[in-house]
């Protein structure tokens, strides 16, 4: 066999490091299943809003979709927007998700929160009482309004729209009431005005619309309005939306919206994470009354830092394997993936490198001994005193006691053996040396003896 050959691997060198990889293997598993969490909880809590309102249906409509699944969704009802923020942000409250509007949460502390996208409108409603035509905040000054409780989204933006168009005085007063209560304020005459948030299938947004004598404000400055608020848009109630037949309502209608986005922790696990945007898909992409189909969910305008997993399944969709296993099996295998591929790159090429370094780790216990006997043999070059060779002989002694004590696999004991040959003739060239030596070392007093004694007879011969 050819020196610089590699050497086949035996089967029990290769059964040393399949047990060694697997053993790398149970311990990542480990790993993931305690850090990487390949399998979600069974639970997670989402912060909606009051009884009645958009934000309540939608969770309910998260929660049916979700248990499709065996995923049990808690429905937590709040005032609104600002409170379900505040929640998200107390970890002691165990709230996971929530349904928060744009411009809520501008100066508020949110590293620890990520969005999953723009979900829909939810447009401000302005309700009022009179025969008088109203189409600007401004006419609200002096009269008595409903903005929401506190805790509500609409009542920070109606405060903030209120001042803007100087509609805030003294004189204007406002209560706080809860949107069960709103409704029934307006109709008995305790109120103007009713300013509310909500979507297509809010009860008490509908309710208002179908109250003979309650008129729905028309904002002729709603563009206006979007310039000043950049986190509001401006959306149309088309004519007829609610009743193509009667064409109700008889002309457009302009309003000011805010886009609701479903904001979740940021240590949601990433399998309860894909299910909302599943969900949200299901649930938010139809048309409403403000918005065509296919406009949400979105990655529009944010106040908070959008969930990476969203921008990957807004671009390239889930993950295939969602659509063909179960969910528990697809989530498993979908976070093993994230230590199985990175595991391959490192593995695929140390198994092709295996070789290599088996054959490198048996020759590297005898090629130093191959230095060594080259140092002894260059150092005996030349050398004719017996003592030195002897020195010499020794070295090559323990060179070769070494070498015999050496182990390696049997795939390498060719070479062993061509290194023992090699120490042999080293020692016969040394022996040879040696004695040779040894020889000039006596033969010369006995040359020059003679040489003397034939030079004495030499000079005689002439005078016999």
């Amino acid at each position: 066999m050819g020196r610089n050959k590699v050497r086949e691997v035996p089967s029990k060198v290769l059964s040393g490091v399949f047990l060694s990889i697997l053993a790398i293997l149970v311990f990542l598993f480990w790993v993931s299943y305690h850090y990487v969490r390949p399998f979600p909880p069974k639970s997670l809590t989402m912060a909606t809003g009051m009884q009645g309102g958009a934000f309540t249906y939608f969770g309910e409509r998260y929660r049916q979709i979700l248990a499709r699944d065996n995923i049990r969704l808690g429905l937590r009802l709040s005032s609104g927007a600002v409170e379900n923020l505040r929640l998200l942000q107390d970890k002691s409250q165990h709230v996971d998700a929530g349904f928060i509007q744009g411009g809520i949460a501008k100066s508020e502390d949110t590293s620890d929160l990520v969005s999953l996208g723009n979900l829909t409108y939810t447009p401000l409603w302005v309700f009022y009482r009179g025969s008088e035509v109203l189409d600007d905040l401004s006419q609200l000054s002096g009269k008595r309004i409903a903005i929401g409780p506190e805790g509500s989204g609409v009542r920070k933006f109606a405060l903030d729209l209120l001042k803007a168009a100087n509609a805030s005085g003294p004189k204007t007063v406002l209560y706080e009431f809860p949107y069960s209560s709103n409704v029934k304020a307006i109709r008995e005459g305790k109120v103007d005005a009713v300013m509310a948030f909500g979507a297509a299938d809010n009860q008490y947004v509908v309710s208002l619309l179908n109250t003979r004598g309650v008129k729905l404000m028309n904002f002729v400055q709603a563009e206006t309005y979007t310039r000043l608020f950049p986190d509001l848009a401006h959306v149309i109630l088309p004519r007829g939306i609610l009743n193509p037949s009667k064409r109700f309502p008889a002309s457009d209608i302009h309003l000011l919206s805010p886009r609701v986005d479903l904001i979740v922790r940021k240590d949601l696990h990433p399998a309860l994470v894909y299910l909302l945007l599943k969900a949200s898909v299901e649930i938010h992409s139809g048309a409403g009354w403000v918005h065509k189909a296919g406009e949400f969910p979105a990655l529009n305008k944010q106040d908070f830092a959008i969930s990476e997993q969203a921008r990957r399944f807004y671009k390239s969709g889930g993950s295939f394997l969602y659509d063909y296993l179960p969910f528990w099996a697809a989530t498993f295998i979908d976070r093993m993936l994230l230590i199985l591929i990175p595991l391959g790159v490192v593995l695929i090429p140390l198994l092709g490198i295996t070789p290599w370094i088996y054959t490198w780790r048996n020759r590297s216990k005898y090629y130093r001994w191959y230095r060594e006997l080259r140092r002894i043999e260059r150092g005996s070059v030349a050398q004719t005193e017996p003592e030195k060779i002897t020195d010499l002989i020794r070295k090559l002694d323990e060179v070769e006691a070494t070498v015999s004590k050496i182990r390696v696999s049997i795939a390498f004991y060719d070479e062993l053996f061509i290194l023992k040959e090699h120490i042999h003739m080293v020692r016969r060239e040394l022996l040879g040396m040696r004695d040779a030596s040894a020889q000039r070392s006596a033969h010369p007093a006995g040359e020059k003896g003679r040489s003397q004694e034939g030079g004495g007879q030499g000079s005689e011969a002439p005078e016999s």
